[in-house]
């Protein structure tokens, strides 16, 4: 993990807000009310995160109370930005949905998150059982057993993403974290 911010924080140099175009009006929209609030959006940044060996599609990060939105997309050969694909459009409502999560413990940016549905059996029940178990048994791989208590915001994400619109999701935030 602090190889990956070590990596975030040295392409802050190079990196800049610029999207690849065109990029959906409501994705749009929502990554400038990100932006806008003070969430650094990353694209195809920083290196070690996105290329080599890495199969990551984005992340969502707080370092030294910054908020990375990290956004790797799947058409990527190098730094430059591409077409975005339908899996790059979700990864934006995923990782836009952990900085809402991230509000709902009252403090924004603490990275500290908290569930934004009030049922998670509902949000298991509208995902089905088959992917809420596909996605638990990869993060349980992934994640460190001190992180296993996470999933459940993986799940959520999972969800929002597929069922909520950028348009949606901007509203949520507007709603949770201005």
């Amino acid at each position: 993990m602090k190889a990956f911010i070590s990596a975030i924080l040295a392409s802050l140099t190079i990196a800049g807000p610029a999207f690849a175009s065109p990029l959906p009006a409501d994705h749009q929209t929502f990554l400038n009310t990100l932006e806008a609030d003070g969430v650094t959006v990353l694209i195809n940044e920083p290196a070690d995160a996105c290329f080599g060996d890495s199969t990551r599609d984005g992340a969502y990060v707080v370092y030294e109370g910054q908020q990375y939105l990290l956004i790797c997309q799947d058409q990527r050969k190098n730094s430059d930005l591409v077409a975005w694909t339908a899996n790059d459009l979700d990864t934006i409502r995923h990782e836009g949905f952990h900085v809402i999560q991230d509000c709902m413990d009252g403090t924004k940016g603490d990275q500290e998150l908290d569930t934004v549905f009030n049922s998670l059996s509902s949000v298991i029940d509208s995902l089905g059982v088959v992917e809420s178990m596909r996605i638990m048994n990869s993060y349980l791989i992934a994640y460190g057993p001190e992180r296993h208590a996470s999933i459940k915001y993986e799940i959520e994400a999972f969800y929002a993403a597929r069922d909520y619109s950028a348009s949606e999701l901007n509203s949520m935030y507007n709603k949770f974290c201005k």
